[in-house]
């Protein structure tokens, strides 16, 4: 009886100091080299596109342990920075990158020894060898020194010991400057991604019981965003003006962290009211369209995909059907805020902010 009683107290002291443990953040460095190709998604640039980037990538991180963050995701998120140098391997029309991305990455199975991992992110970046007219005019990818980077990866992780973890997968990047000037084609390239991270503060992950449904919270939210944002005139790309609009739509969460949308949105372009003023042409400069997509929700964070269709469009746009691709974030409360790229296939628009609020 006295060894049974003995058992049992050492046990619970064993299963208190792990979860005491598990309540720690871990915080890690990691380098990653990256190696891969520019996908040609238009034939003007499919000869300079033709070429091997590679890149070298160091990240700090915070990768939370607890009980409460694990319920964001029904897995262990890290959030961090990286600081990236790629090199497009055309140092004449392309140039070199150095970027600055801050991203979420949340891990499946991180309590054992492999797991997998997927990551989103986006920041800024510093691009060498903008286009030029005279200078470089086979640069149609990017016309600014200063673009925006997303970032979307997939990853195996295998911890050697409580300090290293190797890494391998594959990582689908997008520079871009979201239409602020033109040329703006954009740089889309894949790399595959090997690295390793270091544990300067290691932590305990412990093994968690699934939440039920009542327990993950709201499966459909109603959401309603203002959108601002100042881009270039298609006509004209050295004047530039101002763009205000509105979107609302409906998040129907489907799993833990999956949900599909759809909504709508009214644009008010004023570089297209400038466009047809100059053109002596009596149209409504205004927008309106039918989205649908998917969205990953990760914790407070959401990374969404949309295709929108225009139902209002008396000045035709590129294309009927156009993309969307946002990441916001979610406060507690009822408030949002996210950045934007709108696309028509592989050109982009333009980048907006939004404000938005979320009901339930």
């Amino acid at each position: 009886m006295l060894l049974l009683l003995t058992t049992s107290t050492l046990y619970a002291q064993q299963a208190t100091v792990t979860e005491n443990n598990s309540k720690s953040t871990a915080i890690n460095v990691g380098l990653q080299g990256h190696y891969g190709f520019i996908i040609p998604h238009s034939s003007t640039i499919r000869e300079v596109a033709d070429s091997n980037p590679w890149g070298i990538e160091a990240d700090l991180s915070f990768h939370f342990t607890s009980a409460k963050a694990w319920q964001y995701l029904q897995g262990y998120p890290r959030l961090g920075a990286s600081l990236a140098y790629y090199n497009f391997n055309n140092p004449d029309v392309l140039g070199n990158a150095y970027s600055l991305v801050f991203y979420a990455e949340p891990f499946l199975s991180a309590h054992k020894n492999f797991s997998v991992s997927f990551r989103l992110g986006g920041g800024v970046a510093y691009l060498t060898n903008p286009y030029d007219e005279e200078t470089n005019p086979q640069n149609l990818f990017y016309s600014t020194r200063f673009s925006f980077p997303l970032v979307a990866n997939l990853m195996a992780n295998y911890r050697l010991n409580e300090l290293l973890l190797i890494r391998a997968g594959g990582t689908y990047q997008h520079i871009s400057n979201g239409g602020i000037n033109q040329p703006n084609k954009g740089i889309n390239y894949p790399t595959a991604t090997l690295g390793i991270n270091y544990a300067i503060r290691p932590a305990t992950f412990i093994e968690r019981q699934p939440q039920s449904e009542e327990e993950q919270g709201d499966k459909q939210n109603y959401l309603l965003a203002l959108i601002g944002s100042r881009h270039d005139r298609t006509d004209q790309p050295e004047e530039q003006a101002n763009l205000i609009g509105v979107a609302a739509y409906v998040s129907q969460r489907i799993g833990r962290i999956s949900a599909v949308t759809a909504g709508a949105e009214w644009i008010a372009d004023y570089t297209i009211k400038k466009e047809l003023e100059s053109r002596g042409e009596d149209k409504d400069f205004q927008r309106g369209a039918l989205l649908a997509g998917h969205e990953l929700q990760i914790g407070r964070i959401r990374f969404n995909q949309q295709l929108g269709v225009y139902v209002y469009a008396p000045h035709k746009g590129r294309d009927p059907v156009y993309q969307r691709w946002g990441l916001e974030y979610h406060t507690p409360k009822l408030l949002f805020f996210g950045i934007n790229l709108k696309a028509h296939r592989h050109v982009a628009e333009f980048l907006d902010v939004r404000v938005g609020v979320r009901f339930r």
